[in-house]
């Protein structure tokens, strides 16, 4: 297993669990490109620091999803529409049993008994979780929806978008001191 002080969620990362360090710290592990990876933060801290180096934060993704969806609880979050990384979490995000699951990196995921799940990822990697199926399933959808309600957003803006060839001349008009467009 690879120790890092820090690591950033990649369209590679496919889950992010919590552990406890020596001093008792709690700390992450990264499944990223088919390799366990240590880190020495948080998995929220994880999860915040990716949102960060894409321009937003944990709690900007949460109201971001909370926009999107509605006032739920235990948001998904996107960390970036572009590289498909959408992350939803099996507990609460302040629980320290809380392992949080990338959307697309998940094939498929099977009930075990009452209060576990099986999560086949695209690598083929089996991970037991300590969540019930339909807990998980619940939480699988909603990050579902939330990518498909910002697919669908950014489909509606794109095909409003119409082309314009005129060129305009914004200038300050001096006798009334605001600004007047006109046709260049």
């Amino acid at each position: 297993m690879k120790n890092e002080t820090k690591s950033l969620i990649t369209p590679g990362t496919s889950l992010i669990y919590p552990y406890f360090n020596t001093v008792g710290k709690l700390c992450s592990v990264l499944y990223k490109d088919g390799e366990f990876i240590r880190v020495e933060m948080s998995p929220t801290e994880v999860v915040d620091d990716s949102m960060k180096y894409f321009g937003t934060s944990l709690r900007g993704g949460i109201e971001g999803g909370k926009a999107v969806m509605g006032d739920i609880h235990m948001t998904p979050v996107m960390v970036n529409e572009r590289l498909d990384m959408y992350l939803f979490p099996s507990k609460s995000p302040s629980s320290s049993n809380c392992v949080w699951f990338q959307l697309s990196n998940i094939l498929i995921f099977l009930p075990i008994d009452k209060s576990n799940t099986k999560v086949i990822l695209h690598d083929g990697t089996v991970f037991r979780v300590d969540c019930s199926y339909s807990v998980f399933h619940s939480k699988y959808q909603r990050a579902c929806m939330l990518k498909n309600g910002v697919t669908t957003r950014v489909m509606q803006m794109s095909f409003k978008v119409e082309r314009n060839s005129k060129t305009y001349f914004i200038r300050r008009n001096d006798k009334h001191g605001d600004f007047e467009v006109t046709e260049d």
